[in-house]
C-alpha cells in the first residue's frame, strides 16, 4: 500500500471513529433524514390493564424509558424522569417507563415502583417485544416522541445530562402554559 492510499485509509478511518463517537456521547441523538415513526403498541400496566401508546399520544408528547429492575443506570435515571413527569404533566406530558423485566423478576417491579412513590405510568414488556419493535438492545432506552407519533429523541445508557436534552427537546411539543385568563405562562 502506497503512503497516499494509507494516510487516505487513516484519514478516513479517523473521521468515521469520529462520527461514531459523536453520535454514541451525544445526550440525544437527532434522528432527521431517517424513519422517525414510533411503532405503536399495547402492554399491560401493574394493574393489568392494557395501555396503547397511540391512546396516550393523543393527550400530547410520550417519554418511553425500557429499563429493569436489575439495571443499576436505569435506576440512576429514575429520579429525573419522575421530575421531567411532575414538571410537565399539567401541559400533556406522559411518561411510561417499560419493564423488560423476565417473567421471573417480573414481581420485583411493582414493589420497587410504589416504595419509591414513582407516579408514572409502568408497562410490562416481559417477552421484549416493544422493546425490540424500539431497538432496546441496550438499557436504559429513552424515546421521546411527539403527539403525531414522530420520535422527537432518543437516548441510550444513563447520563444526567439526558434529561437536560430530553427537556430540551421536550419543550417545543408541549402546548404554552397559560393563565386562567389566558395569558402564556414562562
Amino acid at each position: 500500500m502506497g503512503g497516499r492510499t494509507r494516510m487516505r485509509l487513516v484519514m478516513t478511518m479517523t473521521l468515521l471513529v469520529g462520527v461514531l463517537l459523536a453520535f454514541m456521547f451525544s445526550p440525544c441523538a437527532c434522528l432527521a433524514g431517517k424513519e422517525t415513526k414510533a411503532p405503536d403498541f399495547t402492554l399491560a400496566n401493574l394493574e393489568g390493564k392494557d395501555v396503547t401508546l397511540s391512546d396516550l399520544l393523543a393527550e400530547g408528547p410520550v417519554i418511553v424509558d425500557f429499563w429493569a429492575t436489575w439495571c443499576k443506570p436505569c435506576i440512576k435515571g429514575f429520579p429525573g424522569l419522575q421530575e421531567l413527569f411532575e414538571k410537565y404533566k399539567d401541559r400533556g406530558l406522559k411518561v411510561v417507563a417499560v419493564s423488560v423485566d423476565s417473567p421471573k423478576s417480573r414481581s420485583r417491579v411493582g414493589p420497587f415502583i410504589k416504595s419509591k412513590k414513582y407516579s408514572f405510568e409502568v408497562l410490562l414488556d416481559t417477552q421484549g417485544r416493544v422493546a425490540k419493535k424500539y431497538n432496546a438492545v441496550t438499557i436504559p432506552r429513552a424515546v421521546l416522541i411527539s403527539p403525531d407519533g414522530e420520535i422527537a429523541c432518543a437516548t441510550v445508557g444513563y447520563r444526567p445530562s439526558n434529561h437536560e436534552q430530553m427537556e430540551k427537546s421536550l419543550l417545543p411539543l408541549l402546548p404554552e402554559k397559560k393563565t386562567e385568563d389566558g395569558e402564556v405562562v414562562e
